[in-house]
């Protein structure tokens, strides 16, 4: 028996069935914060004004329009701008949605089915409506050859998709999941009628707020804002996408991007790289003249895992002990200190800056989940607290320690090359074009000193993206990304199924019976705080077993713009800077005045 629920779908996925009136949002383990009838989000400025152009630089290159396409150099932009999903998040909240395409979700009492159903006024941008076919054409080729193996991995539990009528929809999942009702509204909706016949990569059709313009491959993407798009009045767009153009401008040399920004070629930099930040956002156009803005925003969006990741399908790397050696090699002080200029902090977890990070000793509690699995975690699980290898040691004394571990590892130095069970211990790190090699070579030096011979393989983006995609790396450099809500997405991290999907997300290709058992345990958590400790158990295995030596994360996002824009004074709580960019808006008194004293070259007041 379904019961209507003013505001929130939490009791369903605890107690029973439930239907959320429209507006209303869903959460996981928590009750969302926004009721129904709400303006805006709390961080959106609903008066934005509406107009101008913003133009992005970005380090890279495109030349594949659609994000969802398999392979490709893809504009990460266009899921947002030119696509919507069922749903939408609050940036605000750990993991909730509201409704946008949808008008109301419905879960069942056994909670193994919802039912959504979809706004009548809902079309894609060429006038189509979106209906339940769309719907379900959507979710059947998520789970083809035309997208990524993730997507078919993250919504595994979704058994079948049925229209029931031209606006409702029965999804019939395959078993409780506590998350999978708010993921299932996290599916992008494609137009049937476009993508049925034709091309999947190459065009980029939705019903979000923009199309895409044009693309010049290698070059820019540009978007135009559909001045007729239908969902512009709804609570959780009010304030958002602002901008009538918006252009991202690709630079493969940090330097020229760097002069362009500065000679005014793009209006918004997102600053990658400490150097630039310390050494090149100065000069008269920042401190004299006051033409162009720096910020630092403060966020407490989950950093996830980066390193220098192994790909453990290498006969090179399958000694803990030789990875562990690899791992002290990396002497991030110095590199904090001699090339970050000290903005930056040391990774000691694959769910850095959240509450889902182990830390220390494994609890009382954490045994408890870990001690059955035993048999499949090095020892080091138990005995060795979170960020052990190497901290507080000298590199001296860091680069001995490799050295015995090496040497118990039954590797010999001869003629200055580390030999032993697998012939010399030599690689190449790929890399693609940009600072990282200033990173890398200190760290390489490091490795000779062991007698590890290693070398520099740097590949333009293109060829890198496909290296990668086709695991065709000894070591390379990655980021894990990860939510305040980790769940479906860990199979294609980390689980041995993954380990030999094409395309899939475990790069390192890892197989472990007992990382297995611990991703299944953090995605059928029941509650927050069982989520949290599963999530921290798997967290010890996944850095002990040293999947890649562990880098760093910035405790902020760095920001600089010309002096022509504006943002909401308060910040969401969770977001990235994308998301950052859709709040902000043109400010038409700014760029007259910033034009102006330009004319004049008299600074800003």
């Amino acid at each position: 028996m379904l019961k209507t629920l003013a505001a929130v779908l939490f009791a369903t996925l605890a107690h029973g069935s439930a239907v959320a009136a429209e507006g209303s949002g869903i959460a996981m383990r928590s009750e969302p914060k926004y009721r129904p009838g709400f303006k805006a989000f709390d961080y959106a400025n609903a008066e934005a004004p509406k107009g101008g152009t913003l133009v992005i630089g970005m380090e890279g290159g495109v030349d594949t329009v659609n994000p969802y396409a398999l392979k490709g150099d893809i504009a990460p932009e266009v899921a947002s701008l030119v696509f919507q999903e069922l749903g939408d998040n609050s940036l605000d909240e750990p993991f909730s949605r509201y409704p946008s395409v949808a008008q109301s979700f419905e879960l069942a009492a056994d909670k193994l089915s919802m039912t959504v159903k979809l706004r009548p006024e809902a079309k894609f941008s060429d006038g189509k409506p979106l209906t339940s076919a769309d719907v379900v054409f959507s979710f059947e080729t998520f789970k083809s050859n035309k997208v990524a193996p993730f997507y078919k991995s993250y919504w595994a539990d979704i058994k079948t998709v049925t229209a029931l009528d031209p606006h409702t929809v029965k999804f019939v999942y395959a078993k409780e999941n506590p998350e999978i009702a708010l993921i299932t509204t996290e599916m992008a909706i494609f137009p049937k009628h476009v993508y049925d016949a034709g091309d999947f990569a190459s065009r980029a059709i939705g019903s979000g707020p923009y199309t895409v313009a044009e693309m010049r491959p290698g070059v820019s993407i540009s978007f135009q804002r559909n001045p007729n798009w239908w969902a512009k009045d709804l609570p959780v767009y009010r304030g958002r996408f602002n901008f009538d153009t918006i252009i991202v401008k690709y630079f493969k040399d940090p330097t020229a991007m760097v002069e362009a920004f500065k000679r005014g070629d793009f209006d918004l930099y997102d600053v990658r790289m400490a150097k630039v930040w310390a050494k090149e956002m100065n000069g008269p156009k920042f401190d004299d003249l006051h033409y162009i803005k720096k910020e630092l925003l403060t966020t407490r969006n989950a950093q996830g895992g980066q390193g220098f990741v192994y790909n453990l399908r290498s006969p090179l790397f399958q000694d803990l002990r030789v990875r562990q050696a690899l791992a002290l090699a990396f002497d991030f002080e110095w590199s904090n200190k001699n090339l970050f200029y000290g903005q930056y902090a040391a990774n000691e977890s694959f769910f850095q800056n959240t509450t889902l990070a182990a830390s220390g000793m494994p609890s009382a509690e954490e045994l408890a989940i870990l001690t059955p699995l035993k048999a499949d975690l090095p020892e080091e699980v138990f005995t060795k607290p979170m960020g052990w290898l190497g901290k507080g040691q000298s590199i001296q004394d860091r680069l001995r320690a490799a050295m015995q571990l090496l040497k118990a590892a039954g590797y010999q130095i001869k003629d200055g090359v580390a030999t032993g069970p697998g012939g010399q211990l030599a690689f190449k790190f790929l890399i693609e074009p940009g600072g990282l090699q200033r990173v890398v070579e200190p760290y390489l030096q490091n490795l000779r000193k062991l007698g590890v011979n290693v070398s520099i393989e740097e590949k333009e983006q293109s060829v890198y993206i496909r290296r990668v995609d086709q695991r065709d790396f000894e070591m390379t450099s990655l980021i894990f990304g990860q939510s305040q809500s980790p769940g479906n997405e860990q199979k294609s991290y980390w689980t041995s199924a993954s380990a030999s999907e094409p395309y899939s997300q475990n790069y390192s290709g890892l197989k472990n019976k007992a990382v297995d058992a611990l991703v299944e345990k953090v995605i059928y958590a029941q509650s927050r705080a069982e989520l949290e400790l599963m999530t921290k158990c798997l967290d010890r295995a996944l850095y002990h077993l040293h999947l890649m030596v562990h880098n760093w994360h910035s405790p902020n996002y760095r920001l600089a713009y010309w002096d022509k824009f504006g943002h909401p004074g308060t910040s969401p709580t969770y977001y990235t800077t994308r998301q950052f960019y859709e709040l902000m808006w043109f400010d038409a008194a700014k760029a007259q005045r910033l034009s102006d004293a330009q004319a004049k070259g008299a600074p800003l007041l």
